[in-house]
């Protein structure tokens, strides 16, 4: 199981677009640690009706306090995607052999504190790069691509691939 949490502020878009990606590449939770905001419960909403018609089961949480989620994630390996840690492929099959991995982003800045209580620091790219760039490759890598076929159950549609065009099958 993949959990991402998103540490920090960050407009409602930025919340969606990570959320969705997260999704699409095969996390099964995402919590956001922000403070208080009253686009929490239409960012939960958005989800749940994203499940209702694609399928799967997407978990979005919300918490107080990175410090003690974290801790909460005894079984879970940590691993902080930044752009000034060691590079994923050093690390690859060592992460891959956890089946429970707690992906962490930080919005606003790098958290000094998380070099020292994740249990890897994977730099994504030595360049400047969003949350979600680097929660899509991290999953890609991780699944070793295998996300791109996923399949979710319960969906109402699914996308069939077209050459030229748009071909959406409604299944119930």
């Amino acid at each position: 199981m993949i959990w991402v949490l998103a540490i920090g502020k960050a407009s409602y878009d930025a919340k969606l677009d990570l959320s969705m990606v997260a999704r699409a590449f095969g996390a099964s939770n995402i919590t956001f640690v922000s403070g208080k905001s009253g686009d929490n419960k239409k960012l939960m909403k958005y989800c749940e009706a994203m499940d209702k018609k694609w399928g799967g089961k997407f978990g979005v949480s919300f918490a107080d306090n990175w410090k003690e989620f974290i801790s909460e994630k005894k079984n879970y390996l940590k691993v902080y995607l930044t752009r000034y840690g060691t590079p994923m492929k050093r690390h690859e099959y060592q992460i891959n052999t956890y089946k429970n991995v707690l992906a962490i982003v930080s919005f606003t800045e790098t958290i000094k504190q998380l070099y020292k209580s994740a249990d890897f620091n994977i730099s994504i790219t030595t360049q400047p790069h969003t949350c979600t760039s680097s929660v899509a490759i991290f999953l890609h890598n991780f699944y070793k691509g295998r996300e791109l076929a996923m399949h979710f159950e319960n969906a109402a549609y699914k996308i069939e691939p077209e050459e030229h065009g748009v071909n959406v099958k409604r299944l119930r």
